[in-house]
């Protein structure tokens, strides 16, 4: 039996809210789970509420009488017997309820009461389900994101990062802290973790790694670990629910069972490789076979949800100019649609940049960005990368996304050499000396650097024209206006949520800097305005945006902050109310 405190902030102490804590749980074989303690039976009926909604377990529920009072030095709860029981009769109505009881201030009066309302009920059967999803210790994020995909960093990662590895290789694991970090403002969902190379004890490493990283990344993690004395040591430093990177049948089934087993055990998700004891499948046909044995292997062998199974089909590069791998991309997208089609319930995952392997870095971001959108296109639900280095489609030009289709979807023996050619001279960096952006007028150059996201040339930018263009303009007309496009970019599946999430950042940075210049009015008026970003989302760009805006034009404006229940909004109006009354 599993009970948790919910605490009046409407979370566990550390952090964790009943969503998270049910995905965590929900793989497991437990008799219940519930609440206890931290609130009473007003505060934490909206929980139960949720779990109802979400938890296919039976629920138990045992609150306090009440919120503790001080009365003369001595605490004093204030809910009697025959309160509490009405209360407690109530969450008895809630589907799968099966537990009841009460906790600080209870005595066995409330209990012989409780038991007397409640002669003759039967619970009712829990029925609630949870969409597949991963968690951290302090937020649960979904396996299958609308829109696609989950994007998992790769950067922290000692075999394809040489920052990181050296980082490793120094023991600087705080260090390698600030590496997560980055990937996490960069946009990731959640982050693949590699600590393993030769020479290095890598159960140690990862041990020391993952502590860092379960207490302080504020999204979920996937070890990532050939060793599974490595990946056993990262799953018991890891509270929440990771992903396992990976399990596949190179050394055949022995292996295999070897990571299920604590895949299992800690209630993880599972990365499938589609390799066997022949190697890496190179055909669709392969591919599908081996897929076809590992999901047979770990959902009736093991007891595996296919729910948290995500399949690597794997690709080869189009960039060796070899034969044999000149439609690996077209293997790729076709085994992908057929996966989907096959086994609905499970996930999809690739290395898009392996696609490029061999070719210039300049010229491999544009060939992994056709490849992604691609991938995606066909049901790919998830992304292992570094989500710096992909370009939306829409600030491609058609010749390059063209050419970058023909080399990967219809090669002749030109087409390597027609690529090469035409990404040449090209880089994701030369809008720093773009002939054409020097062009632009002061206020195309603004738009242009917030749909670029470029918050480091926007800032001097501002600073040089503001007084030319006003800050009020710039803010109220060509900001704006240019986040409108942003916005139907991301509507449209042109612009993926990283580059969304830049764009408001330095829409964000931009106002902030301008503040001071805003022109500042005064209204004769009592209205004040309530704002907060609602429960369940973290980002706070446009809230605060409209702050300044509001406040700037009269406006009284409280803001709440981030992940605001209901009550919260409420709450903070009845305050402000009960002040002007007083």
């Amino acid at each position: 039996m599993i009970s948790a405190t919910i605490e009046l902030s409407g979370t566990m102490l550390i952090g964790t809210d009943a969503t998270t804590l049910m995905t965590i749980l929900e793989p497991f074989d437990i008799l219940s789970i519930g609440f206890n303690c931290g609130t009473g039976s007003d505060q934490v009926k909206k929980h139960l509420k949720l779990l109802s909604e979400i938890s296919k377990f039976p629920i138990s529920i045992h609150a306090n009488a009440g919120l503790p009072q001080n009365r003369g030095g001595y605490t004093y709860y204030p809910m009697g017997p025959d309160e509490f029981t009405k209360k407690q009769f109530e969450f008895s109505q809630f589907d799968g309820v099966s537990f009841l009881g009460g906790c600080c201030g209870t005595t066995p009066q409330h209990i012989l009461a409780l038991s007397k309302a409640l002669e003759g009920q039967k619970p009712k059967p829990p029925v609630g389900n949870i969409k597949p999803s991963i968690a951290s210790l302090f937020n649960s994020v979904e396996l299958v994101q609308t829109p696609a995909p989950l994007l998992i960093g790769e950067r922290s990662n000692a075999t394809g990062s040489k920052a990181f590895r050296e980082l490793i290789i120094a023991s600087d694991y705080e260090g390698t802290l600030s590496v997560g970090q980055a990937q996490v403002r960069d946009g990731a969902h959640c982050l693949d973790v590699n600590v393993e190379f030769a020479g290095r004890d890598g159960a140690k490493d990862m041990s020391e790694v993952m502590k860092l990283y379960n207490q302080k990344i504020s999204i979920p993690l996937m070890p990532d670990a050939t060793r599974v004395n490595t990946m056993e040591e990262a799953l018991k430093c890891i509270g929440g629910k990771p992903i396992i990177n990976s399990v596949n049948l190179e050394d055949g089934e022995d292996r295999l069972d070897a990571i299920c087993n604590p895949a299992k055990k800690f209630g993880t998700a599972l990365v499938c490789l589609a390799i066997d004891e022949k190697g890496m499948a190179k055909t669709t046909e392969d591919k599908m076979r081996i897929a076809d044995r590992i999901y047979d292997l770990c959902v009736n062998r093991h007891g595996i949800d296919p729910r948290n199974l995500i399949f690597d089909m794997l690709t080869f590069t189009v960039g060796s100019g070899d034969l044999e791998y000149r439609d690996a991309a077209i293997q790729t997208l076709e085994v992908i649609r057929q996966l989907h089609q096959k086994y609905p319930l499970v996930g999809s995952t690739l290395r898009p940049s392996n696609i490029s392997f061999g070719l210039n870095a300049n010229t491999r971001v544009f060939l992994n960005s056709v490849f992604l959108h691609h991938c995606v296109e066909a049901g790919m639900t998830s992304v292992i990368i570094n989500v710096k280095h992909i370009i939306p489609i829409s600030k491609m030009s058609d010749e390059d996304r063209e050419i970058c289709e023909e080399l990967l979807f219809a090669p002749d023996d030109q087409s390597l050499f027609k690529f090469i050619e035409h990404f040449s001279d090209k880089s994701i960096d030369n809008t720093q000396n773009d002939e054409a952006y020097e062009a632009l007028s002061s206020e195309e150059k603004i738009a242009k650097l917030l749909l670029d996201g470029d918050k480091e040339r926007m800032i001097p930018l501002v600073e040089k024209v503001h007084s030319e263009l006003g800050a009020d303009r710039i803010v109220n007309e060509i900001l704006i206006d240019a986040m409108k496009v942003v916005g139907d970019l991301f509507g449209s599946g042109k612009m993926q949520l990283p580059f969304v999430l830049q764009s408001a950042e330095t829409m964000k940075a931009t106002v902030d800097y301008l503040n001071p210049y805003l022109t500042k009015q005064e209204k004769d008026t009592d209205t004040t305005l309530v704002i907060g970003t609602v429960k369940g989302d973290v980002h706070d760009v446009g809230k605060n945006l409209v702050d300044i805006i509001l406040s700037n034009n009269g406006f009284k404006v409280i803001n709440v902050g981030i992940k605001t229940e209901l009550e919260t909004y409420l709450n903070v109006m009845n305050e402000k109310k009960f002040k002007q009354l007083a």
